[in-house]
């Protein structure tokens, strides 16, 4: 083993001034060996491997400079000189970067091109991707986060995709009513000072996850004050940034406050989501000669949410909120430990509380009493007159014009607990860094629930309190081991290899306690990088592993559903009331105890490759997302006692006199007179067949995704000192389901013969998320491929202080069609006419044609264990049985148009953004962009039906759109 004692030490100064630059971080990465330059600019690396290494120096406002050391012995007296990052730099760049020395595909979006693309929301940076398409995005939309996918997809890709700022997680596992990715409308667009995303094999140091990680980085270190106010014609912004430099030794204090509007409709601006953001940052190294230590802690607080309030426009008062407020904390510290035995020690705690309350005020009417069904047990229950019974299991509502106000409390959070240590040595021309890690992460909900603000008013409802339900919580373990070898001439391998463990202990549930594994491996090759050769740089990297998608509560924890059914009707009395009586049947969610935990295999390879100075990206991907989340409907039979209006035609008692009563086990109806004057009389029923409903969380079908992405950077063209961009994608996905599930033919509750009614039992769901799959479709999946080019011309002016970008955004073939196929067998028919039941297979060379899909099965209500063959079933009863053909028959779904299952191609089209920033002196910036600034208005044909439409209005490109942003610096 090669001695660790060697030190690195010097001075880092202002290339223009020569003042010292404190707060840098200075870091030999491949070693793990860091520190922070003092007041004075001075800064110390101690116990450095004898060897060639690259010094990385990185501080807030300047840009990032590296320096090659060669330590054989002590070198002291190194002077760096870092420039201020501003746009007199020839180097100064506005897109995304791709990180080279990753050994895995992920992308670098800095500040200047946060400012140049003025980006409001993080979901604005997945424009600059390769391929990425600009939107013209607002706060009011609260759209989730994709990478390497579309959010029309099976898979659940937004729910899978991570998000972390400064390693707090935004977590989304403790929502009710949704798995989705977690809302980025409430994080800072004003405070960030880079944005790396890996859309590769992440580190096992990252869980919860199956579809890449997007880490946020916030603005930490001394700076000036930053006022910065944007504008478009749907949301204003107004933000300040400051980095107070406490005293000597004291530290960092980082303040940010943003204030930011956005409006759905200019015309009517009182539709509109705001954030009100205030955030602290402390930051300090003590030991920065010996053993630095850095202590981070941070504290944000939102106020905010939507609101349709008071819209002037509005011929009601029905109004909608949307509270997102929160509070999120963390504390770090990270100890280069520096010893033989130990090289970096890192601890970390963070919180995450959300007030997520919706309010809804909605006008309501009715002519007639209507049932408000509230009993939460199985039973019969009559109707009753609130002002009689105002805890009744059912009561009337009103009748005429009111307002209901209801309120959905939704308050999740989210405690992680986090520990790594690492372990570096030099063994000659091998390096070795081992990483071992745990995590414990709780998430819960204290949230109400959905509630009412007047029982009089209240609807059919029954309260689930988020509040009551257990936490879930997660521990993990995780080793990952780092090995670069540097070969004679210059040639370098890395390979970087981990396995994480899971263990989900789910409190309160059947689930109980859950374990998944996660292995993932990395390679890069570096044939030689900086090479005087036509070929300057040439390096390879490919990687696989598995990554594990927690379930969210909506999974973990449905509400219990209930079956209402209608059980006597006995028309209306002389003031319009009906007592209407119900049989409730309540289910919880069914456990499943085959259920496995959503999983993702990803395979990642690229080139990285300098020729001529041109450099060229290409990465290459395939995932596999199997056993996604998506839930199905259970039926369970059941009879019940329907006693009708009829049973009470002939009586002497007068209408204004009757009263009624149930039995609530039997069902059984007793009619009294109010007066006494005749005998109460039982009523005649009957006995009706129907089936219950339940849910029941299952895993999808495997879902496919692959593709290329390309980054082609050509050298500069000097004389109009332009750069060309050419980046771009080609994606494909297909996604097919094939999961048995029951399906009504919506004739329930008509039936006394006990074979009645049928189930149908269909293969295949088009369900694209892990909502209720409630009934069959023509489709059972989708398949969609794309190819988009972009080509960003930049135009760099350092004597004006000026940087202008030119993106030709186009979309060369898109391609997608709903399919209807099982592996093994023929899933649609194609009929002759929409009243045919009966036709030829169905081949996907089709077109134009009217389809219609069979259950796989059916099965009757007295027997629903047994499951018959339907098409058979079907052909017999057409000659042999006309009643079972007319009750099979609703089960046949049927397309109501003939070009559903064609393939639709949409010729190529394209759009232009035109974008500048100029910097006035060293404290002002003005950046201004137009979307679509062509207004392309011209027409794309969809050969899924042969017709053509305009651009204009289509969603496939932008509509013509403007901003301004202007930031002074103080």
């Amino acid at each position: 083993m090669v001695a660790q004692n060697i030190r690195v030490s010097g001075k880092i100064v202002e290339a223009n001034s020569g003042n010292p630059v404190d707060f840098v971080s200075v870091l030999i990465a491949d070693e793990e060996i860091w520190t922070v330059s003092d007041e004075n600019g001075y800064f110390t690396l101690l116990n450095v491997p004898e060897g060639r290494h690259t010094v990385e120096f990185h501080c807030l406002g300047y840009i990032k400079t590296t320096r090659v050391v060669d330590t054989a012995k002590d070198l002291d007296g190194l002077v760096i000189e870092m420039k201020e990052d501003n746009l007199l730099l020839e180097g100064a760049q506005v897109v995304a970067t791709k990180t080279e020395e990753k050994s895995t595909t992920s992308y670098l979006i800095d500040r200047n091109a946060l400012d140049h693309q003025q980006a409001l929301n993080i979901n604005d940076i997945a424009t600059l991707l390769p391929g990425g398409k600009t939107i013209n995005g607002t706060l009011v939309d609260d759209s989730r986060l994709l990478l390497r996918s579309s959010g029309s997809e099976k898979g659940n890709a937004s729910f899978g995709t991570a998000i972390e700022i400064d390693g707090i997680r935004l977590d989304n596992n403790a929502m009710m009513d949704e798995t989705m990715g977690a809302s980025t409308r409430n994080v800072s667009s004003s405070n960030i000072e880079s944005v790396e995303i890996v859309t590769g094999i992440p580190s096992v140091e990252y869980g919860d996850l199956s579809n890449g990680v997007v880490k946020i980085n916030v603005r930490k270190g001394k700076s000036p004050w930053i006022v910065e106010a944007s504008t478009n014609p749907h949301t204003k912004n107004i933000a300040v940034n400051k980095g107070l430099q406490l005293g000597k030794g004291k530290g960092v204090m980082n303040l940010s406050a943003e204030h930011t509007k956005s409006f759905s409709d200019i015309a009517s601006p009182t539709t509109a989501y705001q954030r009100n953001i205030l955030s602290l940052h402390y930051s300090n190294t003590l030991l920065r000669a010996t053993s630095p230590l850095t202590i981070e802690a941070g504290l944000t607080g939102n106020l905010g949410g939507y609101s349709s309030e008071a819209d002037p426009d509005e011929m009601l008062d029905s109004y909608s909120r949307a509270r997102d407020n929160l509070l999120r904390g963390n504390i770090s510290i990270k100890w280069l430990v520096g010893k033989r035995w130990l090289t970096n020690l890192s601890m970390s705690a963070a919180f995450s509380l959300q007030d997520k309350m919706t309010e809804n005020y909605s006008n309501a009417s009715s002519a007639s009493t209507q049932p408000y069904i509230h009993t939460t047990e199985e039973k019969y229950a009559i109707a009753s007159d609130f002002e009689t019974d105002p805890d009744a299991d059912i009561i009337l509502g009103p009748t005429g014009y009111w307002y209901v106000r209801s309120y959905n409390d939704q308050k999740p959070y989210n405690i992680s607990l986090k520990g790594k240590a690492d372990w570096s040595h030099n063994f000659g021309d091998l390096r070795n860094t081992l990483s071992i890690g745990g995590e414990y992460k709780r998430s819960g909900n204290n949230g109400r629930g959905l509630y009412y603000e007047e029982p009089r008013l209240t609807p059919t409802w029954r309260e689930y309190r988020y509040d009551r339900l257990p936490s879930l919580d997660n521990i993990a373990f995780y080793a990952e081991d780092k090995v670069g070898y540097v070969f004679s001439g210059g040639t370098e391998l890395q390979l970087t290899a981990g396995i994480r463990e899971d263990v989900s202990y789910i409190s309160g549930s059947d689930y109980g306690t859950v374990c998944s594994f996660s292995p993932r491996v990395n390679l890069k090759y570096t044939l030689w990088a900086g090479k005087d050769a036509f070929v300057n740089d040439l390096g390879f990297h490919a990687g696989m592993g598995r990554s594990v998608k927690l379930p969210s509560f909506q999974i973990l924890y449905p509400a219990p559903s209930y079956s209402d059914i209608l059980a006597f009707t006995p028309g209306s009395t002389a003031n319009n009331k009906a007592y209407y009586a119900y049989y409730t049947f309540p289910t919880a969610a069914i456990y499943n105890p085959s259920l496995s935990w959503q999983y993702t295999d990803q395979t990642d390879i690229g080139m990285d490759i300098k020729v001529a100075g041109t450099r060229i990206s290409i990465s290459g991907f395939y995932n596999k997302t199997s056993s996604p989340y998506m839930s199905v409907r259970n039926y369970t039979p059941f009879a019940y006692r329907m006693t009708g209006q009829s049973s009470i035609e002939g009586t002497e008692i007068p209408s204004s006199d009757r009263r009624y009563s149930i039995d609530q086990k039997t069902g059984v109806v007793t009619m009294y007179d109010a007066r006494g004057y005749f005998e109460p009389k039982v009523l005649d029923g009957t006995e009706r067949h129907t089936y219950n409903i339940s849910r029941q969380y299952t895993n999808g079908s495997t879902v496919k995704r692959w593709g290329l992405e390309w980054v082609i950077d050509f050298s500069k063209w000097e004389k109009l000192n332009t750069v060309l961009r050419l980046d771009g994608n080609f994606y494909s996905y297909k996604g097919l389901d094939n999961t048995l599930f029951a399906s009504s033919s919506g004739t329930f509750g008509n039936s006394t013969d006990p074979s009645y009614p049928l189930l149908g039992w269909y293969r295949g769901s088009s369900s694209t998320s892990a909502g209720t799959v409630s009934s069959a479709s023509i489709s059972n999946g989708s398949e969609s491929r794309e190819v988009n080019l972009n080509a960003t011309f930049t135009t760099h002016i350092p004597k004006i202080r000026m940087i202008v970008t030119l993106r030709l955004e186009s979309a060369l073939y898109t391609y997608d069609r709903q399919l209807s196929e099982l592996p093994d067998k023929i899933r649609s028919i194609v009929l002759e006419d929409i009243s045919d039941n009966f036709g030829k297979p169905y081949d996907p060379s089709m077109r134009n044609c009217l389809v219609a899909v069979y259950p796989e099965y059916y099965s009757t209500w007295n027997n629903p264990s047994e499951k018959i063959p339907f098409a058979e079933a079907l052909l017999w009863a057409k000659d042999n049985d006309k009643e079972l053909y007319n009750q099979l028959a609703p089960l046949v779904v049927k397309s109501a148009y003939a070009y559903v299952l064609n393939p639709g191609r949409i010729s190529p089209y394209f759009s232009a953004n035109f974008s500048v920033t100029k910097e006035i002196g060293d404290h002002i910036s003005i950046s201004f962009y137009a979307n679509n600034f062509f207004n392309n208005m011209g027409q794309v044909k969809n050969t899924k039906t042969g017709l053509k439409s305009s651009l204009f209005g289509s969603g496939y490109i932008p509509k013509y759109y403007y901003g301004l942003s202007l930031r002074l610096k103080m």
